[in-house]
């Protein structure tokens, strides 16, 4: 018996180790999978803004499927990074103009949060060769949303969940959140619902007491204050010291308040939501939705309150009031579809600024309301402010909303770009190609020089030229002269401007001529531009002065205090917008284009690298100059009541429209070949909504069909009296051509008989 022991404990120990090398395999073969979904997790977030209308495809941070809170700490994934992570797919101008914290800043790389030695745009620099093959292949017109796949199972929902990442690289699963624009029945309500709704009733109820119309304004700019000033300066501590994040990450459950707000971060959430097991900055985020429920509700209800307060009823129903209403229904009914439509793209985490808290991953793609506008939440998505001005009737409801509107610009500026800039950074051109052309236009561009009046120098005889030409301008203006001087001024320099210089600029694309006008007297090219630069600037400067002195020329002082203060609300409203609009336009503009595109650069400098790109105003205008550079002109003209300034600004729009379709347009065909876009970003956008309303709609569908029918019958009929016309003006020039033929003969005959006598 003894002697068997030895190998029965062979055969043993032989057993034991097959099953831990199966159990090895086993294990290796599950880590491998897990490395597969963690691969498939980790795909980079892309912003697509490769087409002509840029666009989010929508991606939300909240699914109906429950799941388990997953927290991967700091470093599990070292190494195993996609190629193209950090990668970005830009076509647009030369540097990107990231988009609002309401439209895609739930856009970012986890890589670089996962170290927290690099930031974003080192870790961008380090991946964008690796992302640029892929970069090239964007489709112009298509986006599909990407959510990183959530570990195990499958979602019955199709419905992925996404990944935040926090600033010390955790990644997790975010759970489920409500939607906020959604209804929800009495019996579901949470305790800020209940805050939320009640103040409604609360707000209603003071419309019944009487009360000074003050009180509604006051009530009205205190919540508006709480919005932009509270919550902005809550959101820039936020964005700089992480303070909210840094409350909760240190409240521990020895803390008195640790069950208040772990009671208040639960409420509402789902079954997959953890307080102690999700990470700090999601509890911090979800604290502070609480929050901005409060405040943008009562916000919302205080304006509407103070609207309704300061509704005039109407003496008599006149035509223009009825347009006005129409407007102004219009207005409401707009902003509505913009700001559903807008949450419809960034869900949740954006429309709560969730990226000043953490990051998710996630693959977004820019359409419908954001290829219309700019920033729309802040932008169009007010346009019910004033749509209420004009259905109140009252000026005062309108000036109001024009405070509060600046208020909401005013913290889209110092907060949310700022914080934008700094977490998206800008990555269009390759570093060296950039750093190549700072170093061509640093021999033509100085930091000083003279772009409409900033950087004015008295002592510089080109600003001492520009100051007494302007001063003399003015000065004439503050005569009583005829009215066809001012009129004859204006149309003189905007000749020089648009035509006159028009024809120097195609002179120059196509001769380089005057480049070579000043060569030939010995100057340099660099000399060359700056004497351009002035030239332009000059008359840029004094187009513009010209049509102010019309404008004060025929709006008398007493006609100025009745628009401001009498009821002429729809002049007053556009005008005023024209006059805003035209203002944003061109700054975004010269934003856009910097001084080597404002002063027309690549006409004159030939050495720099050819690039186009599409950012900023240029993702929604082709020629923004052209369409929203005018809308000054049209709101003096509305403010004045004066046809003739009316006339004066569509001389001024028509003689721009010559200039870029002579002069602009063929020198970006030779220099950009096709890389010129053909339809800007609005045309697209309101193409493919109407196309949208029309797939879903049959009526739509029958008056397409009858349209498209009609317009078929109509180019036949034309292409037949085409035809006709065509053998008809060929008859005619057989018949002339005959006719001259005889005329000739018959001259000649009277000519020889003259010799012969």
């Amino acid at each position: 018996m003894e002697d068997q022991d030895p190998p029965q404990q062979h055969e043993e120990e032989q057993q034991v180790e097959e099953r831990d090398n199966n159990k090895k395999d086993n294990d290796n073969n599950d880590n491998k999978k897990e490395e597969q979904e963690d691969d498939k997790t980790n795909e980079p977030p892309v912003i697509d803004i490769s087409s002509s209308s840029p666009s989010i495809a929508s991606s939300s941070s909240s699914s109906e499927e429950d799941a388990a809170i997953v927290v991967e700490k700091k470093g599990q994934h070292d190494g195993e990074e996609d190629e193209e992570e950090g990668g970005l797919r830009h076509r647009h101008p030369t540097s990107v103009v990231a988009p609002s914290q309401k439209e895609s800043n739930n856009i970012v790389p986890s890589s670089p949060l996962a170290s927290n030695s690099a930031t974003p745009r080192d870790i961008m620099k380090e991946k964008k060769n690796a992302s640029s093959s892929s970069s090239t292949s964007s489709s112009s017109s298509s986006a599909t949303t990407t959510s990183p796949t959530k570990k195990g199972g499958s979602n019955n929902n199709d419905k992925q969940k996404l990944v935040g990442v926090t600033s010390e690289g955790d990644r997790f699963v975010l759970p489920t959140t409500r939607n906020p624009l959604s209804l929800h029945p009495i019996a579901e309500w949470t305790s800020f619902d209940w805050i939320k709704n009640s103040s409604v009733l609360m707000f209603l109820f003071l419309l019944v007491i009487p009360s000074h119309h003050w009180f509604y304004i006051a009530l009205f700019l205190f919540w508006r204050l709480a919005y932009n000033l509270g919550l902005g300066l809550l959101l820039y501590q936020q964005s700089h010291t992480q303070v909210v994040t840094r409350f909760f990450k240190y409240l521990s459950p020895d803390n008195p308040m640790y069950p208040m707000f772990k009671r208040m971060t639960s409420t509402g959430m789902g079954s997959d939501y953890d307080f102690d097991k999700i990470p700090a900055a999601f509890n911090a985020w979800i604290a502070f939705r609480h929050l901005v429920d409060i405040i943008l509700a009562n916000d919302l209800i205080a304006y509407i309150v103070f609207g309704i307060a300061y509704f005039e009823t109407p003496s008599e129903i006149t035509f223009v009031l009825v347009l006005e209403y129409i407007v102004g229904v219009f207005l409401c009914g707009f902003t509505l579809w913009a700001k559903t439509d807008a949450y419809r793209v960034v869900k949740d985490f954006a429309w709560y600024w969730g990226d000043f808290f953490f990051l998710v991953d996630q693959q977004l793609t820019f359409d419908r309301v954001f290829s219309i506008s700019p920033h729309p939440m802040y932008t169009i998505g007010y346009g019910f402010y004033y749509g209420t001005a004009l259905l109140s009737q009252s000026t005062t409801v309108l000036y109001v909303s024009l405070f509060a509107h600046f208020c909401q610009l005013l913290f889209l500026s110092l907060v949310e770009d700022p914080h934008i800039q700094k977490t998206y950074p800008d990555l269009v051109e390759d570093e060296e190609l950039r750093q190549t052309k700072q170093n061509i236009l640093s021999h033509y561009f100085k930091a000083t020089d003279l772009v409409v009046l900033k950087n004015f120098f008295v002592l510089r005889s080109g600003d001492m030229f520009t100051l007494v030409i302007l001063s003399y301008t003015i000065a004439m203006a503050l005569f009583n002269l005829p009215s066809w001087f001012y009129i004859l001024q204006l149309l003189v320099w905007r000749f020089i401007h648009s035509f006159a210089l028009g024809y120097i600029l195609h002179l120059q694309s196509t001769e380089g001529w005057w480049n070579t006008q000043f060569s030939r007297k010995g100057y340099t090219k660099q000399e060359a531009f700056e004497n351009w630069k002035s030239l332009y600037n000059l008359t840029l400067l004094m187009t513009h002065t010209a049509f102010v002195c019309c404008f004060f020329k025929f709006a008398e002082m007493s006609t100025l205090w009745s628009i401001f203060f009498e009821h002429f609300f729809i002049k007053q409203a556009i005008g005023l917008g024209c006059i805003f609009l035209n203002v944003w336009s061109s700054w975004s503009t010269f934003k856009v284009l910097g001084e080597f595109g404002w002063f027309y650069g690549d006409f004159f400098i030939g050495e720099l690298p050819s690039t186009l790109y599409y950012t900023g105003i240029y993702r929604f205008l082709n020629n923004p100059e052209s369409v929203t550079g005018f809308a000054a002109y049209y709101g003096l003209a509305l403010l004045s009541n004066s046809w003739v300034l009316f006339a004066l600004s569509l001389i001024s729009q028509f003689s721009q429209y010559i200039f870029i379709r002579y002069v602009e347009r063929p020198h970006m065909s030779r220099l950009y070949g096709n890389k010129v876009r053909a339809s800007s970003g609005i045309s697209v956008a309101f193409k493919e909504i109407m196309e949208e309303a029309v797939e879903a709609s049959p009526p739509l569908k029958k008056i397409q069909k009858s349209v498209a029918d009609v317009t078929a019958e109509v180019n036949v009929k034309a292409e037949l009296f085409k035809g006709l016309m065509s053998e008809r003006a060929s008859d005619i020039k057989d018949k002339v051509s005959e006719g001259a033929e005889k005329i000739k003969g018959r001259a000649q005959e009277i000519k020889t008989k003259i010799q012969k006598n």
